[in-house]
């Protein structure tokens, strides 16, 4: 398995993954430079730090779910939908394995791209607020190494929660159908403001942490179905 994760990965655009990985990142922080033009609706928007390292991780993880979606389907969809899947399955080596190594690959970027830009995003947008103030809220350098637990299981949750557009991508083999269903587990995420930030349903991290487990279910159980069909 490991020799196919390690196989999988060289045979990814990994230039282009990292330069998307890094305009994200340079969006994220370009939004939360946008609140500072209005310094009331910030102020009332993000009335402490916790809010905006809740509105950063919403961010990270919407924008990481959908990158995921994308992956899918460059990896998994195309391949199924252009039949090139095919080639693969003429060597002698498990189907499931195969397809298995690719999901793996998927969670496990998402897994490390969460982690690594909510800190670059933070520490980033800490340092231009200490010094050019877009928004009033004083960010400490410590609350990141406070919510270090919180980020990790974050980040599990995620890397699982961004495969369940796998199921409705594999129904005809759509590439819209799976980018779409990630936008729409982020919209109903994110939706249900009452009052702030902290009033969303991806404030409850149990939420997301079902969402991540049914994301693991259902790769598992989608990859089981697909390897018995006839090509």
């Amino acid at each position: 398995m490991l020799n196919l994760i390690k196989l999988e990965i060289r045979r990814m655009n990994s230039g282009s993954v990292l330069l998307n990985f890094m305009l994200i990142n340079v969006g994220i922080i370009g939004i939360l430079l946008l609140l500072g033009l209005d310094s009331e609706a910030a102020t009332e928007f993000l009335a402490s730090p916790e809010d905006v390292m809740r509105l950063i991780e919403l961010l990270v993880v919407a924008a990481f779910v959908i990158n995921a979606s994308v992956l899918l389907s460059n990896l998994i969809i195309e391949e199924f939908k252009n039949k090139t899947i095919l080639v693969l399955f003429m060597y002698p080596i498990n189907r499931k394995k195969l397809l298995l190594a690719k999901v793996l690959v998927i969670s496990m970027l998402t897994f490390l791209f969460v982690i690594m830009s909510e800190i670059i995003v933070f520490s980033s947008f800490s340092a231009i607020n200490n010094m050019y103030a877009p928004i009033t809220v004083p960010l400490p350098t410590d609350l990141l190494a406070d919510k270090i637990i919180h980020l990790i299981v974050t980040a599990v949750a995620c890397a699982g929660m961004s495969l369940i557009p796998l199921f409705f991508g594999m129904i005809k083999y759509s590439v819209p159908a799976t980018i779409t269903s990630s936008i729409l587990i982020i919209a109903i995420l994110s939706s249900s403001f009452e009052s702030g930030i902290g009033a969303n349903l991806f404030s409850y991290t149990i939420i997301p942490i079902m969402l991540g487990i049914i994301g693991f279910v259902v790769a598992n159980l989608v990859i089981s179905r697909v390897v018995k069909r006839d090509f």
